[in-house]
């Protein structure tokens, strides 16, 4: 229609009353399709709301119930079939369930996010992240939790299992990857794990965990951690995530200890070094070699990756970890001493000196006894040895003993030094 107006006023040189009338249009039509530039093409504008008749005065019970959404847990959030069920059964609502769905649609509309090409710098940052597998452990088909670092530059990878992510499992992971890498890239990526973030501030301010502040300045690289529900933000080691399980854990492992799983992965992380990455004319390892020269040093004395808690010995001479106890020389009883817990062992310290040291119980509601620590109580109460025994998953002799030796103390009775009294008869006395 704006090309025939157009070329009756342009060419024929009609006037717009005259074309109006030719093509049925408004005068206030044909000035308009003039007044376009050449090559824009006329469209509809809707200059005020389209009135809902039906559906109108239920607007703000709908944006009400959204609204509550935003505080309710995900799983339990209104959709829209259950607007509509709830606007018929307490809102007396008579339109269709079209209606309604098309306009939550509207509401939930979000403008999709743009994401930006990124290049780093060799040497210059790397990603963190866990990720959950299962596989047979020890004939038992179990869930474990993979350490997974992700080199920014060069792509290269470090995988390591472990049978919990609590903090020390986090630290010893660090601690391996850098080991394994050969040096500490400088700035390293987190989501806000709890084993490193106590509390998220505005923007990118965190209040750290104390202990991971402390192992940070140890090898003194910098953390950076996502915003909130943002994990495109390290999407890097989000990929190498999805990489590792399909590669390293398909099919699922068979194997007899977290240790020879390590070994597994380990081996697979250095072939994976040999691979040429997309739109890279370098292999990993070719890449990795640029970024070691400007990673941080390992420290010479690298940090303890344990968590260290003060606790209470009881009457019976243990402290509780978790749910587990643990065993300490009786003398320490109704004291308080410090536990470190490392991912294989637990130490238990005076501040000075380890009175203990005990391998990590792995379930709940259990009790590492070492026979050495009552070794004082039982010369007392050498009854006792028995039943203590029967507790102890981990017995020590009292001593070194021979061949065909009682295991219990002997209990020795002096005899008076007096003359038997048939030998002073027999004597005259």
């Amino acid at each position: 229609m704006k090309e025939l107006v157009r070329i009756a006023f342009h060419r024929e040189k009609k006037s717009k009353s005259e074309i109006a009338r030719q093509f049925g249009l408004s005068r206030k039509t044909v000035r308009k399709l003039l007044k376009l530039p050449e090559g824009e093409i006329p469209k509809y504008c809707l200059t005020k709301q389209k009135e809902r008749p039906v559906l109108g005065g239920f607007l703000p019970v709908i944006e009400a119930w959204l609204k509550e959404d935003e505080s309710a847990p995900r799983k339990q959030q209104h959709t829209a079939k259950r607007i509509y069920d709830r606007l018929r059964e307490e809102e007396g609502f008579t339109g269709s369930e079209r209606t309604v769905r098309q306009y939550v649609a509207q509401l939930r509309k979000k403008p999709k996010e743009v994401y930006l090409p990124l290049a780093f710098e060799p040497g210059e940052m790397a990603q963190v992240d866990w990720c959950e597998v299962w596989i047979w452990l020890g004939g038992m088909y179990q869930k474990i939790y993979v350490f997974v670092v992700t080199l920014n530059y060069s792509g290269g990878i470090y995988a390591e299992a472990f049978d919990t992510m609590v903090q020390e499992a986090f630290l010893q992971g660090h601690t391996n990857a850098f080991s394994f890498f050969g040096g500490v890239p400088v700035t390293l990526t987190y989501d806000n794990l709890k084993t490193a973030v106590i509390k998220i501030l505005k923007g990118r301010n965190r209040v750290e965990n104390e202990r991971f502040v402390a192992f940070r300045s140890a090898y003194l690289f910098e953390s950076r951690f996502c915003n909130p529900a943002k994990g495109n933000e390290k999407g890097r080691v989000e990929n190498m995530v999805k990489f590792t399980e399909r590669n390293m854990f398909t099919p699922v492992p068979i194997v007899s200890s977290l240790t020879e799983l390590n070994v597994l992965l380990k081996e697979r992380c250095l072939k994976y070094q040999g691979h040429t990455q997309a739109r890279q004319s370098q292999s990993v390892v070719e890449r990795m070699n640029e970024e070691r020269k400007q990673w941080l040093p390992l420290p010479t004395h690298p940090p303890e990756c344990c968590r260290i808690v003060p606790v209470n010995v009881d009457k019976s001479s243990l402290v509780q970890f978790e749910t587990n106890k643990y065993s300490v020389p009786s003398e320490y009883a109704y004291k308080t001493v410090w536990l470190k817990a490392f991912v294989d062992r637990i130490e238990i310290t005076d501040r000075e000196n380890t009175i203990a040291v005990h391998s990590r119980l792995k379930g709940k509601q259990q009790k590492s006894i070492r026979f050495e620590h009552f070794r004082k109580v039982l010369e007392r109460k050498p009854g006792a040895a028995r039943h203590l025994r029967a507790v102890d998953k981990e017995p020590l002799p009292l001593k070194i003993r021979e061949p065909g030796e009682s295991p219990y103390p002997k209990i020795i009775v002096q005899q008076p030094d007096v003359t038997p009294y048939a030998q002073l008869n027999q004597q005259g006395v």
